[in-house]
């Protein structure tokens, strides 16, 4: 028996078999792109379609969880609407004549790191917002969207970190609790998996390994323990 402690406000204590969420990570490389039009068209589509998505992604989540916990999909809809952060991916496009998904990273990145070292602890939260953004963004231009695993019996879904656009997807009946490495208890993650009735333990730090991919598991909210049978 295995026993990983992290923090929870849940009460719940359920079992199910562990199962890791696999997040397809892109990273797209400096390709030359002629027609520099054409790229920051795909970009502003793909910025429009994504603004429309979290539009219906608030909604979806003010309706089962609430205002607070669908508060951050309206964090995500300015950040992409921000017209700096447009300005710089047209700026990178037109400059290095790229394609708008290594544009897209190389803006992302530089936002983040101005947020993360900002001085300010709710800025630097932000900053894991913008990884979020530009993931979103860059499957938009690749054509790529995100699929939940198909589930047949009672799963605890293991993570590093999730997005909320994540836990939008996962309600299922076979997912009886999240858990995930980072400490997100008081994040707006934490506030919409309550409302969408997703235990969730989080702080699992690095012992949350992936070898333990489908060992039966059970995950005690109460005292914020995950206990693994091996």
């Amino acid at each position: 028996m295995i026993v990983i402690h992290g923090k929870s406000k849940a009460d719940a204590k359920v079992t199910g078999l562990i199962s890791f969420y696999r997040r397809d990570v892109f990273e797209p490389l400096m390709e030359h792109r002629d027609d520099i039009e054409a790229e920051f068209k795909r970009f502003t589509d793909a910025r429009d379609t994504s603004i429309a998505e979290l539009d219906n992604e608030y909604n979806i989540a003010l309706e089962k969880a609430g205002e607070e916990a669908a508060g951050i999909f309206e964090i995500q809809k300015q950040m992409i609407e921000d017209g700096d952060f447009s300005d710089l991916v047209e700026g990178i496009i037109r400059s290095q004549q790229c394609s708008a998904e290594f544009a897209v990273k190389c803006a992302s990145k530089t936002f983040s790191d101005l947020l993360r070292f900002s001085g300010s602890e709710y800025m630097s939260q932000r900053s894991e917002d913008i990884f979020f953004i530009s993931d979103r963004l860059i499957r938009k231009l690749a054509g790529v969207e995100k699929r939940l695993g198909h589930y047949d019996m009672d799963v605890i879904v293991c993570a590093d970190t999730l997005s909320s656009s994540d836990i939008l997807l996962m309600q299922s009946p076979f997912i009886v609790a999240i858990c995930v490495k980072r400490d997100v208890e008081m994040s707006h993650l934490a506030l919409l998996a309550q409302g969408l009735g997703i235990p969730l333990i989080s702080d699992l730090g690095d012992k949350l390994d992936r070898h333990f991919e489908g060992m039966s598991a059970t995950a005690d909210c109460s005292t914020g323990m995950l206990i693994i049978e091996n």
